[in-house]
């Protein structure tokens, strides 16, 4: 829908008038800026650059999901074409159905989800073909088993109360009856599953992406391998892809907030990166999702420390409360100060982002002890925007 003709000034009456209406974002055309579009879109294919240029004009709603403009397309493509599958997949177009008509936030989430989840899965290739060690590399790096299994990771919460369907677990606060109800979602979709044939993994994810790395997660196995298995799962018991959709259900909570309302990327990740959520992840997986998920999207509005205005051009992959600025006002810029790289100037913070102080937020990657004989799994390196 267009809402404003070029050259229509952005006045107080005007913005007011656009967040009654429940727009809390515009993108601009900037000067500083007309290079993104070219810079983030050069390696498209002819349809996904028409996919892209359909994209361009609907961003705000999903604007904190996003990785940079350019990429915006991915979550469309690859969220839809999941769907798109299920429903044309006889064995899934029951499910799809019933999860798409149950209401936007449970549809919403698990959209979300499954987009960081296969983020993170491209991030984290070549450690998925190594634990997957028992299939071709061909094979293990599909990810569509890990795209379904996050599509369907809620579905055992249809047709459940409202109470139900809404919670998540790092929300809290249910009345022991409701916990209990809550804690059979995960059962119930895996039998949901299990019928319909379903990739392993993808009926794995489902059942156990309330299981954590440290052994403490739900649900016990022994109901589902008839008391062959006691408790819950530990460690690299839990297949991958599991480790993956776990990762990124919590993410997605995060940023939805306690309230429901999207919460600064930037404060969900610190959080995701603090203290509170040790133990919960796979250390790989938990620092794969915090290197590739962008506290600041590209193309976006920061304040920095010293007053001036930025629009963020790159982000920092080893630091990523750090990325590179462009400077927006021309007379606060020349040639040499125009582009900031904020990993080299120490003094310079991102104050502010879309108007929210932030500086409380920062955080730093995690560092993942690990064997003297033993390295880091390399991630897929991809262009950094």
């Amino acid at each position: 829908m267009e809402l404003l003709k070029p050259g229509v000034k952005l006045d107080g009456k005007l913005i007011a008038r656009l967040r009654q209406l429940g727009i809390t974002q515009l993108w601009i055309e900037h000067d500083v800026t007309k290079d993104l579009d070219a810079a983030v879109a050069a390696d498209l294919t002819a349809a996904k650059m028409s996919v892209y240029r359909q994209l361009r004009d609907d961003l705000g709603k999903m604007s904190h999901q996003t990785i940079s403009i350019g990429q915006v397309q991915l979550y469309r493509q690859s969220v839809m074409e999941l769907v798109c599958q299920l429903i044309s997949n006889g064995k899934f177009a029951g499910m799809a159905d019933q999860l798409f008509s149950s209401g936007s936030s449970l549809f919403t989430h698990c959209s979300n989800v499954a987009y960081l989840a296969m983020l993170i899965g491209l991030e984290l290739e070549n450690y998925i073909v190594k634990e997957r060690s028992r299939l071709s590399p061909h094979h293990a790096r599909d990810l569509v088993p890990l795209g379904l299994g996050a599509m369907l990771h809620d579905v055992g919460k249809i047709g459940s109360d409202s109470r139900i369907a809404g919670h998540h677990e790092v929300i809290g606060g249910l009345e022991p009856d409701d916990a209990n109800a809550y804690a059979q979602h995960t059962l119930a979709g895996y039998q949901m599953l299990r019928t319909s044939r379903a990739p392993a993994s993808a009926t794995q994810a489902v059942l156990n992406h309330h299981q954590r790395f440290d052994g403490k997660g739900w649900p016990d196995m022994a109901t589902v391998t008839g008391k062959v298995r006691l408790g819950p799962q530990l460690g690299k018991e839990i297949h991958i892809f599991t480790r993956i959709v776990s990762a990124a259900n919590v993410l997605d909570n995060l940023l939805a907030g306690a309230e429901g309302a999207r919460r600064p990327p930037v404060a969900a990740l610190h959080e995701f990166a603090s203290a509170k959520f040790d133990g919960w992840f796979d250390p790989i997986v938990r620092r794969a999702a915090l290197r590739r998920i962008p506290p600041f999207a590209i193309g976006s509005k920061v304040g920095l420390s010293n007053g001036r205005d930025a629009v963020v051009v790159l982000p920092n992959l080893k630091h990523p409360c750090r990325p590179t600025v462009r400077l927006l006002s021309a007379q606060q810029r020349s040639a040499e100060t125009a582009t900031i790289d904020l990993d080299k100037e120490p003094e310079l913070r991102i104050h502010n982002y879309s108007g929210v102080p932030v500086e409380q937020w920062h955080y730093e990657l995690p560092i993942i002890a690990k064997p003297k004989d033993q390295s880091e799994p390399a991630v897929a390196e991809r262009p950094a925007a």
